[in-house]
């Protein structure tokens, strides 16, 4: 299977996306990585980038643009999939935002040199044939001292995978109740293997953005805390559990150790464009 046009529509077709609400309180571990990863880039991005016009790569469902537009910034989302972006216009118009969205190929961007103060991707990169291809062409629309950022979901060993042994067995047992005994012994993963994740390192993409001309290139492992399969009732336990704990979950996505590479469950990667 090719992550294609065509599958991303028919992935996208199959998500339930979540209406959009703004200033909405992080009630599961979802909501939570979203949270987190919301407040670091936009105090990164109020720190280094020279403007707020943003252009996000492969939008999906946009949840960091959303994020931007309700601070000020000017969006353009850009995804190959038409699903995607109906999502995101429905998503915007429900929250009376402006942006504009763009069906097009990360490796080859409609935008001229140098367009954006800031350009992000999520979950992206990962699905690359030429991860250096990619970057150098969102590089390329970005201006001089502009931020280029990105999260990766690499399919690495974390704490996530010690966490899927523990979803397997509550999908299988779930499953076994119900009688379905076709899906009861499905292995359950983070990324599932049909999506076709490159394997990419944390050098990988710290190389490749060195070559696409960023400097002060940063990169660290995110997400000490997994995803478990639990009532609906213990995800909001779990959740609020995670919440008192945010002070460390910030501490460990900043410590940029070998444990932390070991055991987190993201990348992410962020430099500035040569002036």
């Amino acid at each position: 299977m090719k992550n294609d046009q065509r599958w991303w529509d028919e992935f996208w077709a199959r998500q339930s996306v979540p209406p959009a609400t703004r200033n909405a309180t992080p009630d599961t571990w979802y909501d939570l990585v979203w949270h987190v990863t919301f407040e670091y880039w936009y105090e990164c991005f109020g720190k280094h980038a020279p403007g707020k016009r943003m252009l996000e790569c492969g939008c999906g469902s946009a949840r960091v643009s959303q994020y931007m537009a309700q601070r000020g910034y000017q969006c353009t989302l850009l995804d190959n999939s038409e699903q995607a972006l109906s999502i995101v216009r429905r998503n915007f118009e429900a929250l009376s935002l402006d942006g504009e969205f763009v069906l097009g190929d990360i490796t080859n961007i409609c935008f001229g040199a140098g367009e954006f103060d800031v350009v992000y991707s999520g979950g992206v990169l990962e699905f690359q044939d030429d991860l250096g291809c990619a970057v150098k062409e969102m590089v390329r629309v970005l201006k001089p001292g502009g931020v280029f950022a990105a999260n990766v979901v690499p399919p690495k060993f974390s704490i996530q995978s010690i966490a899927d042994i523990e979803r397997t067995v509550a999908y299988s047992l779930r499953n076994l109740m119900k009688g379905n005994f076709r899906d009861a012994f499905k292995r359950v993963r983070q990324i599932p293997s049909d999506y076709q994740v490159k394997t990419w390192s944390l050098n990988d993409y710290v190389r490749a953005c060195k070559e696409a001309g960023l400097t002060a290139v940063e990169d660290f492992v995110t997400t000490p805390f997994p995803a478990l399969a639990l009532p609906k009732a213990a995800h909001k336990l779990y959740a609020r559990a995670m919440k008192a704990l945010l002070p460390q979950w910030r501490r460990f996505n900043e410590s940029r150790s070998r444990w932390s590479e070991l055991w987190g469950i993201g990348y992410a990667i962020y430099g500035i464009k040569r002036g």
